[in-house]
């Protein structure tokens, strides 16, 4: 069995602003390493941007899946423990991509969230292949574990309305 770190409370805001070095980049991001993590505001919360620093207009959105997802339980690797400094899980904030299509409900990526020391502002996107996780979880799926995917959902939606 390998060793990890659970972090089972992830519903920590991402209120203010602050900068993050990610240890790697982010999957298909190789040029960006620098991001800053501001919130969107009251009305928006708990999402937040996630704004590269090293590629001008490289920016996502970025939810704690914990406060869409209360069964979500994250096992980082001690590896990744190691490399991020994390003492314990008050270390640790984590943080999901969000994305959405044009008029399809947004997703959540529950497979590859992003672990953040909040002590130093070190991060990096973990893949959680073992988890039971989905990389496009509905934000309305009620269960990180949930059956529903995406594209279940929209078939949902298409056969509600006819087509």
């Amino acid at each position: 069995m390998t060793d990890t770190l659970t972090v089972s409370d992830v519903r920590n805001g991402t209120a203010g602003e602050r900068a993050l070095d990610f240890d790697r980049p982010l999957i298909g991001f190789a040029g960006s390493r620098a991001y800053c993590v501001r919130g969107l505001g009251d009305a928006y919360a708990p999402f937040a941007a996630l704004s590269s620093l090293d590629e001008d207009g490289l920016s996502f959105i970025v939810v704690p899946p914990g406060a869409l997802f209360a069964d979500y339980v994250v096992e980082i690797p001690d590896a990744d423990v190691s490399a991020l400094g994390l003492s314990s899980a008050d270390d640790v904030e984590i943080l999901a991509l969000v994305t959405r299509s044009s008029g399809a409900t947004p997703t959540v990526n529950l497979m590859g969230p992003i672990v953040v020391n909040r002590r130093t502002g070190r991060a990096a996107q973990v893949v959680l292949a073992d988890g039971g996780y989905g990389v496009a979880v509905p934000v309305d799926a009620g269960s990180a574990r949930g059956r529903r995917t995406a594209e279940r959902a929209e078939g949902e939606d298409d056969s509600a309305s006819g087509r």
